[in-house]
């Protein structure tokens, strides 16, 4: 693994830069922004040698370039690989919920351009049924302004993804709706700052902050009190409801057009091999778009499906039968899917189910004690049906995994605990399997 150090002049700079962050030389939010532990930091500091992958995620955090800090008589191949590391791991987080994100740069750009113009309002929310992406876009708009240096400092709230069903939000003792003061105290956090200073650093300094799952938060306090602390900071809010407050532009997320539709299901049809897609014609490729309303992630499942049942007729006949409703379809696919995956994967969708979070191997097995060999067989189950989101490494290079919000809830909700295999199941699911086989042994 290369090492690197950093030298006298690229320390001072950090030090300018994480003087205005208000961060002492260890901060625990600094250690949290790097995924580093403070002896790294400490060794940072130090100019000992540490590794490249950290030495970049330390200076990034501050918003420093690492060529500005790294020592020159260090490696002369570090840069090269630094520079591969990167871009591989912002090539795999851009796609974290899928291996792309299709068609929506002109959303991004406008969304960008809205929250950089002083006459819009000081609030967007991004808002849209589940499945359209508007956690993939909020990411990738907070991704492209901390690069871009239109934000000095981005943060990022999750709502606690509680039960959201037919519009209704579920209240229950494990799943509180955030209020205020816990979405003021994780602002504050952030920032590394007191509580009564959050007014101040949003008024002095330009911040942007997203505040994901909005529908279960208590958004209608939030906002009346935080709009009242912006200046040329900004809120980006995704929800799956529209709120009517005067302050809030709205900008309403829709299906992806017939033409990246096409796309998407043409990509992965060849990125997995699958013939059924592959060979689908116009009109049925046509039908998938309207039947689907371009929604990214009923695409994603219909190719789970039509991976699955190696024909793609069942697949229209089951978007008809939902009529237009993707989220009838939604269900459908993740009925589907439960009633033919082992039992080891099932088992990491009740544990991924229970923290709103992305997590590692080391976590699964650890935390929840699966197996390898089990770990790995549910891996490649989950994959296939598009139920677990793997396109992720963090700042140390390990792989993360997580599910998509609504595969989350629903999994949570017990809405698959029910659902038992039917016998006309039982047999496609055994046919299918005959006719792979028959296939690789031919």
């Amino acid at each position: 693994m290369e090492t690197v150090q950093a030298s006298t002049e690229g320390l001072k700079i950090v030090d300018c830069a994480r003087r205005k962050q208000k961060w002492n030389k260890t901060a625990e939010v600094w250690c949290k922004e790097a995924y580093v532990c403070r002896s790294t930091l400490n060794r940072f500091w130090a100019k000992k040698r540490i590794r490249f992958d950290n030495f970049v995620a330390i200076c990034e955090a501050v918003g420093i370039n690492w060529k500005e800090v790294i020592e020159s008589k260090s490696s002369q191949n570090s840069s090269s690989i630094i520079d591969q590391q990167k871009s591989d791991r912002e090539k795999l987080w851009r796609g974290s919920r899928c291996r792309w994100v299709w068609g929506r740069n002109d959303l991004i750009e406008s969304i960008i351009s809205r929250l950089n113009n002083p006459f819009e309002p000081a609030i967007l929310a991004l808002t849209g049924s589940a499945g359209y992406g508007k956690t993939e876009v909020a990411s990738q708009v907070a991704k492209a302004v901390k690069k871009r240096n239109i934000f000095t400092n981005v943060l990022w709230v999750k709502a606690r993804q509680t039960e959201f069903v037919d519009g209704i939000i579920s209240q229950s003792e494990n799943h509180e709706m955030l209020n205020w003061k816990q979405f003021i105290d994780e602002i504050a956090y952030q920032l590394n700052c007191p509580v009564k200073r959050v007014r101040d650093r949003l008024k002095s300094e330009k911040i942007l902050i997203v505040l994901d799952n909005a529908e279960t938060a208590k958004i209608t306090d939030i906002l009346a009190n935080i709009i009242e602390m912006l200046d040329s900071s900004r809120v980006l809010i995704t929800s799956r409801l529209r709120t009517n407050a005067p302050y809030v532009g709205l900008i309403p997320i829709q299906g992806l057009n017939e033409r990246w539709s096409n796309q998407l299901l043409r990509e992965e049809a060849k990125y997995k091999q699958i013939s059924a897609l592959l060979s689908a014609d116009k009109s049925q490729i046509k039908k998938l778009h309207q039947l689907t309303c371009g929604a990214p992630l009923a695409l994603h499942f219909v190719v789970g499906r039509v991976f699955s049942d190696l024909d793609l007729e069942p697949v229209i006949f089951a978007l008809e039968q939902a009529s237009g409703d993707v989220e009838c379809f939604y269900q459908f696919s993740l009925q589907t899917a439960w009633e033919r995956i082992s039992d080891p994967a099932k088992n990491v969708l009740r544990y991924l189910s229970r923290v709103d979070a992305s997590v590692t191997e080391d976590y699964l097995a650890t935390g929840w004690g699966i197996a390898e060999s089990d770990w790995q067989q549910a891996r490649s189950e989950l994959t296939r049906w598009y139920l677990l989101e793997e396109n992720l490494q963090d700042a140390k290079g390990n792989y993360r995994y997580d599910l998509h919000p609504w595969v989350r809830v629903s999994i949570r909700g017990k809405l698959v605990d029910n659902w038992q295999p039917s016998l006309e199941n039982l047999q496609s699911l055994a046919k299918n399997i005959l006719n792979i086989n028959l296939e690789n042994f031919n």
